[in-house]
């Protein structure tokens, strides 16, 4: 897929546009292409920062497309399939072997969220955009790495208010939180910023760098795959559930859903 435009510079920070319209939605063949440039900025060794941005202002990356959702195959197989296809990709990106730097303009809602919740660093433009795991409207369980690395960054007791309300915060919000770095005035100085920062940490010891990440991974995030597998178990019985499929019909149709606990 070309839908991933690579910007590189002489001081050694690749900038990653992800450019797929209507709505930067994420499936298969994202998850594929993605994987693969990951594969290849890590062998490039004229690489030392990864900085991953949106080719549109409005949208950083939406996750699944709910019209998709009427139509999934809810069976406990092709669901641990699609979940297990994410964790791999999201898994990949958070062990990528540089640093990583996310410049969030636009809505990062569901699978956005979570994939931003991937990177080393995090920048976030003010205005009308919003960040969060707002998939409990739907009947659902986030099913990217939500329920674990939201609560790794932000603590228990934040976690639980975004994850079971479905809050969807500002770029200020968000910071107070330390869900982003810093909320920036506006998409320009969210990428400025992020850039800066990018090349920051080109000047540093690659190696060390490294060194510094694997540590924080495998020691701050030490139990993440088992608590991977908790998530993956959780998402393919909500979305066999009669809940989720009234929570993608009422979001369709632009109406509050109608729960009924089956």
């Amino acid at each position: 897929m070309d839908v991933f435009r690579v910007e590189r510079d002489d001081d050694g920070v690749a900038l990653v546009r992800f450019d797929h319209p209507p709505v930067n939605a994420l499936g298969y063949d994202v998850y594929e292409a993605l994987s693969l440039l990951l594969d290849e900025l890590e062998s490039d060794d004229a690489v030392r920062v990864l900085v991953f941005a949106s080719a549109h202002d409005r949208i950083f990356v939406s996750g699944a497309d709910i019209k998709d959702m009427p139509h999934y195959d809810r069976r406990r197989g092709a669901t641990a399939r699609k979940v297990d296809t994410v964790h791999a990709t999201f898994l990949r990106l958070q062990r990528f072997g540089k640093p990583t730097v996310a410049a969030i303009c636009g809505h990062a809602l569901g699978g956005g969220c979570e994939l931003a919740l991937c990177f080393d660093f995090r920048y976030m433009a003010e205005g009308p955009a919003r960040i969060g795991l707002p998939e409990i409207g739907l009947g659902i369980v986030p099913g990217g790495g939500g329920t674990q690395r939201l609560a790794r960054l932000v603590g228990r007791a934040a976690a639980t208010e975004l994850l079971m309300l479905g809050r969807r915060l500002s770029a200020g919000e968000a910071a107070a939180i330390g869900l982003v770095h810093e909320a920036c005035p506006d998409a320009a100085a969210t990428e400025a910023r992020a850039l800066q920062v990018a090349r920051e940490l080109a000047q540093q010891a690659p190696v060390a760098l490294r060194l510094i990440k694997r540590a924080l991974n495998d020691g701050v995030d030490g139990d993440l795959v088992r608590g991977l597998a908790v998530e993956r178990e959780a998402v393919i019985e909500a979305l066999a559930t009669r809940d989720a499929r009234e929570g993608a019909a009422a979001f369709l149709e632009k109406r509050p859903p109608r729960f009924t606990g089956q």
